[in-house]
């Protein structure tokens, strides 16, 4: 396999009634019909579970594929294909209005616009909601414009030689990043410029995102749910992206499922600990990393004699261990 894994699809089952990962499969990248959820289907029914929420990557987006879920009463998230006409309205409509403090919400402490709307699949109107995340939008600005100015200075470095083919040149530089920079050759030198409006274009989209569903979804169940294959899949991101840095013994199928598998008991314990946070009230005060954060300060001391013993609880500590009905 050496040191690049092949392309697939994510795909994440969750238990609507118990609010955690049930299921998680892989699919071939070039696989992207509706096809490739029948068996993963199939398994759920054999399993006898029917009340199950799809959420899937947006590589799986296709007006046939949207078409067969809702004939088929499948629930669902997902987002949007950035080349759906629809999508492009939507997103262009939200950036003028969705800063509205009407459309403010608290997320895990935090500040978070989320706005409904709609968007046009095939003869369908399909419902979702967009969020802007300020947070989310300047460290995407940060990444982009650091990023940027590394590709431009390297790019100013290169002294080509006769031997050196300029395009193929500029391309393994440049990378995803080609479309903001414009580029000639003087004196066997780059000269480069960027392309302000794409660069502006491309801006303007950072900490807003859209996630349509299908059936009885608050924007914070589509929010959490969608986040909780995000956690998944970085854990499959690491390995293809940065295989580099991974042990030699995970460098292979066998170690990217193993990965994954941990990967998905973990998910399971955030997603059911969120669940519970968000039954005793809590999601508004802590996020999950603050609440283990605070409690990881709770030791337990094992004295000479055998006798077992915790560390004082502070008022805050005791407030969540009540708040979860769990023993101190």
């Amino acid at each position: 396999m050496g040191s690049t894994f092949p392309q697939v699809n994510l795909s994440l089952i969750v238990d609507k009634a118990l609010s955690i990962p049930v299921m998680y499969d892989l699919y071939p990248g070039s696989i992207v019909d509706v096809s490739a959820l029948k068996n993963t289907i199939k398994k759920l029914s054999d399993q006898g579970i029917s009340d199950y929420t799809l959420i899937m990557d947006h590589s799986l987006f296709s007006t046939a594929n949207i078409e067969e879920l809702v004939a088929n009463d499948m629930s669902f998230i997902i987002p949007p294909a950035s080349n759906l006409k629809g999508f492009r309205e939507a997103i262009s409509a939200i950036h003028y209005s969705i800063d509205d403090p009407q459309f403010l919400e608290l997320y895990h402490k935090e500040p978070l616009f989320v706005m409904p709307t709609t968007i046009d699949v095939g003869e369908m109107e399909l419902k979702g909601y967009a969020f802007y995340d300020q947070r989310r939008e300047q460290q995407e600005r940060n990444s982009f414009y650091k990023r940027l100015y590394d590709v431009v200075e390297r790019l100013k470095a290169v002294n080509l030689k006769p031997w050196m083919d300029p395009a193929v040149v500029f391309r393994e530089i440049a990378k995803r990043d080609a479309r903001f920079i414009e580029w000639q050759v003087v004196d066997n030198r780059f000269e480069v410029a960027i392309r302000k409006n794409a660069v502006s274009h491309n801006v303007n989209k950072m900490g807003k995102f859209i996630l349509l569903f299908h059936g009885e979804l608050t924007w914070e169940q589509c929010l959490s749910l969608y986040r909780g294959k995000d956690i998944l899949e970085e854990g499959f991101d690491i390995l293809k992206n940065d295989v580099d840095l991974m042990p030699e013994n995970v460098r292979n199928d066998s170690g990217l499922r193993g990965y994954l598998f941990i990967a998905f008991l973990a998910l399971i314990l955030r997603m059911a600990l969120m669940q519970m946070m968000a039954d005793a009230g809590l999601t508004r005060k802590y996020s999950v990393e603050g609440i283990l954060t605070e409690l990881e300060k709770i030791k337990l001391m094992i004295l000479p004699d055998g006798q077992k013993m915790a560390t004082e609880i502070t008022k805050k500590q005791r407030e969540i261990l009540n708040a979860l009905n769990l023993c101190p």
